[in-house]
């Protein structure tokens, strides 16, 4: 019995880090097409373009492999992994994993003058604040995009993302 147990686990950590690979490759490749959709105020005189990940090492790793030497416009696009929102103030792009949801708020005080997109994975983040909020729906990624929010914080949406 202990056997077959240790067997099914083994088989669900198998199932969850593969479906876990593949979660990540489609949230990076959607967090640069997202860079490239949206306008930043005074995008010109950045140094850098960031995209932030709150203690979730998968996805940064992903997108640091996937970046590789993509730019947005001129500027060189740089990840960081942060693992306390404090952290998060330099950020273009901030994405805040399910488990760590209840950072929000915070994230949304020490954020609110800055240019900052935050992209969530939890149901009803948008309503919460969150400019974008990516969600599995029957198999297929979806997201909820809450344009209030973007423009408050100074930024323009293209109508290819509005189309994605």
């Amino acid at each position: 019995m202990a056997k077959k147990t240790f067997i099914f686990i083994l088989a669900l950590l198998f199932i969850q880090e593969s479906y876990g690979q593949s979660q990540e490759k489609v949230y990076s490749v959607l967090l640069l097409k997202l860079a490239r959709g949206i306008q930043w105020p005074n995008e010109s005189q950045k140094e850098s373009f960031v995209i932030g990940v709150l203690s979730y090492t998968p996805l940064a790793d992903e997108l640091r492999s996937a970046v590789g030497s993509i730019k947005k416009g001129k500027h060189t696009i740089t990840v960081r992994e942060f693992i306390s929102t404090t952290e998060t103030i330099n950020c273009d792009i901030l994405f805040i994993p399910s488990f760590k949801s209840k950072t929000l708020p915070s994230v949304l005080g020490s954020l609110e003058n800055n240019s900052t997109l935050i992209v969530t994975n939890k149901m009803d983040m948008t309503k919460m604040g969150s400019c974008i909020n990516l969600m599995l729906e029957n198999g297929k990624l979806r997201f909820e995009i809450n344009a209030s929010s973007i423009e408050k914080r100074g930024m323009k949406i293209s109508t290819e993302v509005k189309n994605m």
